[in-house]
């Protein structure tokens, strides 16, 4: 049976629609607090082999957001499940779908990786909106030498993932946007 774990849902999320969408599905809920978070994601989806963990860490002030971890579900039935979310206004921005190695992860562990890769999508996202810029100013204006070396250097970074690290793609993104800016401001 398909199963969702929902985390940390907010007072303004409409968990009755949401139970209504489940029940419409054959998909079962299970719910956890923020004090589930140093629990076994194994633990709290009631997989054998998985115990109550004693240990609870502080609650991180950055995790203080809805998530919802899918299971059980093949790839049509989960699209169609958050295609009928989208439409019921039940959408939930930080989301994953369980895997034999976050099942030995506790929930703390999971919320931080998948806020951490969201970050990350978010960003590459704004990078790439940038260099289709780049490549817009260079058709209209020609090539910048200072913006194409820039832009050549971020592709080697890129290219080997072993090295990204968020804080050094961010400035790599400032740098980026500063010079489409200046690039801009140049030809107008």
């Amino acid at each position: 049976m398909a199963k969702v774990l929902l985390y940390n849902v907010n007072e303004n999320y409409d968990i009755e629609k949401f139970e209504l969408l489940a029940i419409k599905n054959k998909v079962q809920i299970i719910r956890a607090e923020k004090e589930d978070s140093d629990q076994y994601i194994g633990y709290l989806l009631g997989y054998d082999g998985f115990k109550k963990r004693d240990t609870q860490l502080e609650m991180d002030p950055d995790l203080d957001f809805p998530f919802i971890l899918f299971v059980n579900f093949d790839r049509d039935q989960l699209f169609e499940f958050l295609d009928q979310m989208r439409e019921n206004g039940l959408a939930i921005q930080h989301k994953a779908g369980e895997t034999e190695n976050n099942v030995k992860w506790t929930l703390r562990e999971l919320l931080i990786e998948n806020d951490r890769e969201g970050k990350m999508m978010g960003l590459i996202h704004k990078i790439n909106s940038l260099v289709e810029r780049a490549s817009f100013l260079k058709n209209q204006y020609g090539e910048d030498k200072k913006l194409a070396e820039l832009i050549d250097e971020m592709q080697a970074y890129f290219d080997d993932s072993s090295l990204f690290e968020f804080e050094v793609a961010k400035n790599y993104y400032e740098k980026l946007k500063e010079e489409v800016k200046r690039v801009e401001s140049e030809n107008n």
